[in-house]
Order: structure tokens, then C-alpha cells, then sequence
């Protein structure tokens, strides 16, 4: 086929015809389909296209290789292949001759081009493995905000889509729509389908008209629905409702429902609202009884089912540290307990990682890397955690041809921050966010070989849209060869799942019961990385990080700190001679810890957060140890020996956390006498007058802590870094702390008063406890507010 002279004839184009249609299946593809087809690949090479052009020449190049590479797989794994070997071969020795001479027609390129083509689309859907059946997958205008919080929002949701089944992918393009127009105008996202192929759950919004901005329409909201498609035309039944956005839904092995909700209420920190929180939730099969099993303090996306029984999932993780970089991926038990870090809570390159899901007989993840900025779409990636936990190392590019959004660039395609380097060099922003066309969706068929949507045109960044029909299916190879199944130029298709039943994984027994409390057990806080200072720790203080319950970020502050997490110190607790704690705490909220010396101060934060379900014993080996670390086998820890600790409350004005009631009796016994209202010493007053949102004291002295601040200058740059360095922040890095030791003008404070200083310095400086504006006016004035509740 690939030695034939394609002339400009009629004839010609007969011949091509015929020839075409013995490189598809047996079912072939009509006219108007191939010529979809090669229009595709004419796109994917650069021939004709602004974006990478390309000569027929360099293509067919590029083509061979990738070619050749799939060949040499597929016949590793004992397929003979032998006609369509002999055949590519054919089609190199032409690609050689052509390229010998000097003056080419350009039909004789074009002819070898196609024909090429024709035979790797043969090969590729001759592969066993794409052999899939039916696939079903969701059409879907893009939201109008892109943005990863955004995205998912009923209020920004365009009208659109449905659910689709692919009946004979790689021989016809026809699609059928399931239950076309049983549901009114609407937004279509997030399709599962069920172990045994008969049922599939998506998401759904009612939504007649798109919306003009993001509060038009906050009555609208993504719910839960299933189709039971072995029962032919079934209409949708509808399994969650309520003021909620409830999507990204999967079946789970013991029938339940894991997906993400805002039922955890509460908004984001570092931008304009209205952004609710969701996390993790879970739901009977029938919808009933949802509830959140995350008490994360912010967002998570796109839970699936690990090989284990265990859930795979992306959080955001951003307390106390910037806000872009760390959307990485997570496992949890389907109760919610257990969390642990996957892969890239201290990555800075990509930026994030989403829509993972487990490789068939393999303990390897595929999964979509992406922008913060922008909707989900990257390049997808083949994740090996036993060769690291984060940065490039664990990382197989299974789509090199398109980068990593937001973190990688043409002019920067390999970088990596170095130890100390908290940001990459300047380019300009449109380069470092959307360098070019991109990938998402990706279902693995191996570690090879898998379904995706794909996009020529580049991600459209916050505050805009993306176009409607930015994504079509294809079947995609690890070599970057790519053929498409089917492509709607009106919509994006997205979401591809074989319909089918597939090998269920374990059910993993829960362990949550009706306990209000749970346990932390920490083997040695000693074993910790990176390393602490010859300290001895002493105590192991507990804070709660708090959701936010306003709309935009620093409106109000709690604090000087730019977008800072609300917090209270829930207490202490002891810290044994061998380093380990074991105590209770109470389940269903955010915490952090950190390890105190023997005056109180921070030697370590934990710049993330943990939590409980009710009753669950919980563990770690250490104090940020090496997250591939074991338990060691020494002697029991002394902490077990005994029952597990109660949280000491910390003092006055910790919880509700109050500087007026933490700190300022300190400086009002203490300080006021030269540093008052009237030529204060120094020209620095400390009395607790109100001045501007907070008070004269606090405004004195916040800016003399090292605190941690996204995007604050000087020092607090710092916070870009992925852990805490030890002693930088707080009380044992602050020349405040350094002066009231060496006992400024003589002045002594007791144990107590170092106490309240200490706690608050470590706390990030904060002055209010809420971020309800009556409460903070209170509190501004002194008085003592309810609180937040445990939650």
C-alpha cells in the first residue's frame, strides 16, 4: 500500500478510497467519517495548521518512529503482526527514497502520508487491548469561569450535553444519547459506570440559559443521577438534592457512593468568591443518607477506586504556604479514614495532579496534570510511587508533546525548584500558564495504552471560558500515537469509560463507629524530615484549622497574614522521653500539630492538615518523617504504656483564639508603662486601643514575627517552600522572642505570660478567631465570643 504513486486523478482517488477503507476495521468508515479522520491527523501533524506547522516529510518522520515503537510493543506481547510489518516497513523504504531525492510532488508526499496513516490506524485498533466495546462518555459546554474551583459550580454552568454511548468506537463515529430529553436543559459532567456495566452515574444541572457572571444564579446546583442502562430506556432517577453541588461521583465495591460535595460548607481563602468547599462525601446506593466523610480545609477533586479497595483523590493543601502549587494526590480508606499523601505535597512542577485513576493488574496511577488557573486539562502522566513521592522522578510522560500548565513552558521545559528556590524564573504569564494544546479524561486500558479526550486549542485561563468544543475521544498510546473515536465540533466530549463490567477490587472494612473522639498515635517525633535542631521536644501542641465563612479572601482578615487560615489551640499534650504522643482528640476537624521545646516554642509546624472519624486510631511514624518510612521495630513507645493522653487547654485567649484576651494582658502588665499612649519608648505604643482592623499593640508588633504569608514579601517568601524549615517561623525564629529572653529593660515574665507570647507567635500572628464580622468587632474590644464550633 505504501509503495503505490498516489496520481491527481480521479482514479487516483478511487484507488485511495479502496485503500483506505482495508486500513479500518472490518465495518469500515463511510466517506464523510475518513475524511474527519485525516482532517484530524492533519491537525495532530502540523500540516496547514498555525500551531507546529510541519511539512508532509517531517511528519511522516515523526510518524514512522512512534509507529515503529508501537509495532515492536504490541509484537513483544506475541502479536504477529507480520503483513503489517512488512507493510510499514514498505512504508520507511519509500519515506527514504522520497527523501533522497531533491525535488518531490508534493502528491507523492501526501500519498505516503496517508497511506501511512491508514496502516497505523489499522495497527492501533487492531491492538486487543483497545478492543473495549461500547463506550460511554459525557458531552459538555465547558463552565463559564475556568478555573479548577470553578469548573464544577451549578451557578457557572452552561446549558448542554447529555450522556452518550460510542457503540462500535474505531469502526463508526455514531454516537446515541441515553434518556435523550428526559431531563430538562442542563449541564452534563463526571460519568462512572458500574462493576458490572449496567448502570452509569453522572452529574447533572438544570440550566436553561448560561449564566452572565457567577452570582446570577446560585440557586443552581449539580446533583446525582443514574441511568440503568441494562434495562434499555430507563429514565435517570435522581439520587442527591439540596442547596449542594454534589458531582464526581463513583461506585464504590460495597455498593455505596464516594463523590465530592459542598455539605462541608464553608469558602476558599485566596480569591474572589463565591468559591464553597468541597470535599469528600459519601452516600448510600439509593442516595440516601450523604454525608461529608472530609473535613479537609479546603477543596478536593475526582475520587476513584484504587486496586486496594482504597480512594485516590486530589486536595488542595495550602495552609500556610502558596496557594497555586499543591493540588496533589491523596488515599483514603471509603470511610474517610486513614488519609495519607499519594504523590506531590512537596512538588512544585506540575502544578497539580487530577483525575487519577488506577492501571488495570498494576499498583502504577494515570492521572491528568494541570493548571491552578484553568480547567482540568494538561498532559496525562503514568505515576510509580516506589520510585519517589514527589517531583519528576515517579513521573512517565505519556503525553510528552503537551506540558505541564502553569509550572512548565517552551522556554522552561524542564524546570524544577532547586532546594531554596521558591518560584521559577519570570516569563511571561500567558507562556507559563497555557503553553499549547492539551489532554484530560484519561481512562487506562495498561500502562500503555489508554482512552482520552484531547484538545488542539489551548486552555483558556480564569476569568473566561473555554471553547465549547475543545475535546473529542481518542485512543491514545504511551509512543504519541493518537486516533480519533469520535469528536463533536459543537461540544466537548469528555470522560470516555468503557461500558462494560470490569474486575471489582476489595471492599475495605470501616472503622468508624459513634464515638465522638478518636486516637493519634506518633512513634517518635524525632524521626522527622527534614531533620529538627538538637532539641528536646517536649510537648506536642494541637491546633484547629478553621473554614472560612465569608466569600472573598481577606474580607475580613483574621490576621496580617495575606489569606491566612482562621485557627484556635485546642491544647497540648505530652511528648514522652522517646519522642512518642498517644492521645486523644476530637473526630471531625481539621487539625495540625506542632512540636514545642521545653519554653513552649514551635520547633516544627505541620503546614497541612489531619483529621479524624469518630473512633478511629490514627498513626505516623514521626514528625514529617520520610513519607516512604516504616514503623521501626524497637520496644513498644512509651506512650502506649499508659492511656492516651487528653489535650491540656492552652491559656486564656487561645480558644476562641483572641490576641485582645491572649496577648494583650501580657503587655498591659508588662510593657505599657514605657510603651503607652504617651511618648511610648522607641516611639512604639502597645496599648490595646482599637487602630484600623485591629489594635495598636497587635500592629506594632505582628510585623516583627516571622510568619507565614501567601505572596508577603521579605522573609515570609518563604511560604512558596513545601515543609516547614524549623526555626523560621514563629517564636524560636522571631528577634521579638530573642529581646523579651534576654530579658528586655530587666522585664521578667512568668511562665504563663511566655506562654501566651509564644502561642500566639506560633499561631502565624493571628488577632481574630473568626471571620464573623459581629464576633470580630467583639473580640476587637475585648470581650470573649462562643467560638467556632468543632467543626
Amino acid at each position: 500500500m505504501c509503495a503505490m504513486n498516489w496520481a491527481k486523478t480521479a482514479a487516483g482517488m478511487a484507488l485511495f478510497v479502496a485503500a483506505a477503507a482495508h486500513g479500518l476495521p472490518a465495518a469500515g468508515a463511510s466517506p464523510a467519517e475518513q475524511a474527519a479522520i485525516e482532517r484530524d491527523w492533519r491537525m495532530q501533524d502540523g500540516i496547514g495548521t498555525p500551531r507546529a506547522p510541519s511539512s508532509y516529510q517531517a511528519a511522516i518522520e515523526r510518524l514512522l518512529d512512534r509507529g515503529e515503537q508501537l509495532i515492536a510493543d504490541l509484537r513483544a506481547a506475541g502479536l504477529a503482526l507480520e503483513s503489517e510489518t512488512a507493510e510499514w516497513k514498505q512504508c520507511r523504504a519509500r519515506w527514504k527514497k522520497l527523501s533522497a531525492i531533491p525535488a518531490v510532488e508534493p502528491a507523492q508526499w501526501e500519498g505516503l502520508w496517508r497511506s501511512a496513516h491508514w496502516l497505523r490506524r489499522r495497527i492501533v485498533l487492531g491492538n486487543p487491548v483497545a478492543h473495549v466495546g461500547p463506550i460511554a462518555f459525557i458531552k459538555q459546554v465547558p463552565s463559564i469561569f475556568s478555573h479548577q474551583l470553578t469548573q464544577y459550580y451549578g451557578n457557572c454552568a452552561q446549558p448542554g450535553g447529555g450522556v452518550f454511548v460510542l457503540d462500535r468506537p474505531g469502526e463508526s463515529t455514531e454516537c446515541r444519547q441515553l434518556a435523550a430529553g428526559a431531563l430538562p436543559q442542563g449541564s452534563y459532567q463526571h460519568l462512572d459506570v458500574s462493576w458490572d456495566g449496567r448502570r452509569i452515574l453522572f452529574a447533572y444541572c438544570h440550566a436553561e440559559t448560561t449564566p452572565k457572571d457567577r452570582e446570577e444564579h446560585l440557586e443552581r446546583h449539580y446533583h446525582l443521577y443514574e441511568l440503568d442502562v441494562g434495562q434499555g430506556a430507563n429514565l435517570p432517577h435522581q439520587l442527591t438534592d439540596g442547596p449542594f453541588d454534589d458531582f464526581a461521583p463513583r461506585y464504590l465495591p460495597d455498593g455505596r457512593i464516594v463523590f465530592i460535595s459542598t455539605r462541608r460548607g464553608g469558602f476558599h481563602r485566596c480569591g474572589r468568591g463565591p468559591c464553597p468547599v468541597y470535599t469528600l462525601a459519601l452516600c448510600e446506593s439509593d442516595g440516601s443518607r450523604p454525608r461529608v466523610i472530609s473535613y479537609h480545609e479546603t477543596h478536593e477533586w475526582d475520587p476513584a477506586v484504587l486496586n486496594d479497595g482504597q480512594i485516590i483523590y486530589t486536595r488542595w493543601d495550602y495552609v500556610d504556604r502558596h496557594a497555586v502549587h499543591y493540588q496533589q494526590l491523596w488515599t483514603v480508606r471509603p470511610d474517610g479514614s486513614n488519609v495519607r499523601i499519594f504523590y506531590g505535597n512537596g512538588t512544585f512542577n506540575p502544578v497539580g495532579v487530577w483525575e487519577a485513576r488506577p492501571v488495570p493488574g498494576s499498583r502504577q496511577v494515570m492521572a491528568t496534570t494541570g493548571a491552578h488557573h484553568a480547567m482540568t486539562a494538561g498532559s496525562i502522566i503514568l505515576l510509580d510511587v516506589t520510585q519517589g513521592i514527589d517531583g519528576l522522578n515517579p513521573i512517565t510522560r505519556l503525553t510528552p508533546d503537551a506540558l505541564f500548565p502553569e509550572s512548565e513552558t517552551p522556554l522552561l521545559p524542564n524546570w524544577h525548584a532547586p532546594v531554596g528556590v521558591t518560584s521559577p524564573p519570570p516569563v511571561p504569564i500567558e507562556e507559563v500558564r497555557w503553553p499549547g494544546h492539551c489532554y484530560r479524561s484519561p481512562y487506562p486500558l495498561s500502562e500503555k495504552y489508554f482512552l482520552a479526550a484531547y484538545s488542539f486549542d489551548s486552555l483558556i485561563g480564569e476569568p473566561n471560558a473555554n471553547l465549547a468544543g475543545m475535546f473529542g475521544i481518542y485512543l491514545v498510546d504511551a509512543w504519541g500515537n493518537k486516533e480519533l473515536l469520535y469528536r463533536d465540533p459543537a461540544i466537548s466530549s469528555l470522560w470516555p469509560m468503557p461500558l462494560r463490567a470490569r474486575a471489582m477490587p476489595p471492599i475495605v472494612a470501616s472503622v468508624v463507629d459513634t464515638e465522638a473522639e478518636g486516637t493519634f498515635l506518633l512513634q517518635d517525633v524525632y524521626r522527622a524530615s527534614p531533620s529538627l535542631p538538637k532539641e528536646k521536644i517536649m510537648r506536642l501542641r494541637v491546633v484547629q484549622v478553621l473554614p472560612k465563612s465569608t466569600w472573598h479572601s481577606n474580607d475580613p482578615t483574621v490576621g496580617i497574614p495575606n489569606a491566612s487560615p482562621g485557627r484556635q489551640v485546642l491544647g497540648t499534650v505530652p511528648i514522652e522521653a522517646d519522642g512518642s504522643a498517644w492521645f486523644r482528640a476530637p473526630a471531625g476537624v481539621a487539625l495540625a500539630f506542632q512540636a514545642l521545646d521545653d519554653r513552649g516554642q514551635a520547633v516544627q509546624t505541620m503546614r497541612s492538615i489531619t483529621y479524624l472519624q469518630p473512633g478511629e486510631n490514627a498513626g505516623c511514624v514521626g514528625c514529617h518523617e520520610p513519607r516512604t518510612a516504616a514503623p521501626s521495630a524497637r520496644p513498644m513507645p512509651l506512650a502506649l504504656r499508659r492511656a492516651p493522653s487528653t489535650i491540656q487547654p492552652g491559656p486564656d485567649g487561645s480558644k476562641p483564639f483572641s490576641y485582645p484576651r491572649l496577648v494583650q494582658p501580657v503587655l498591659d502588665a508588662k510593657c505599657v508603662s514605657c510603651h503607652g499612649r504617651e511618648k511610648p519608648a522607641g516611639g512604639i505604643s502597645l496599648t490595646g486601643e482599637p487602630q484600623g482592623a485591629y489594635t495598636v499593640s497587635y500592629n506594632a508588633l505582628a510585623a516583627r514575627v516571622p510568619y507565614s504569608a501567601w505572596q508577603g514579601g521579605d522573609f515570609r517568601r518563604a511560604n512558596s517552600e513545601p515543609f516547614t524549615v524549623p526555626d523560621h517561623f514563629g517564636a524560636r525564629g522571631s528577634r521579638l522572642m530573642k529581646i523579651i529572653s534576654e530579658g528586655h529593660h530587666k522585664v521578667v515574665l512568668t511562665a504563663e505570660e511566655i506562654e501566651r507570647l509564644v502561642t500566639w507567635m506560633d499561631t502565624n500572628v493571628l488577632f481574630y478567631g473568626t471571620f464573623d464580622p459581629a464576633d470580630q468587632a467583639r473580640q476587637r474590644r475585648g470581650e470573649r465570643i462562643a467560638g467556632p464550633k468543632l467543626e
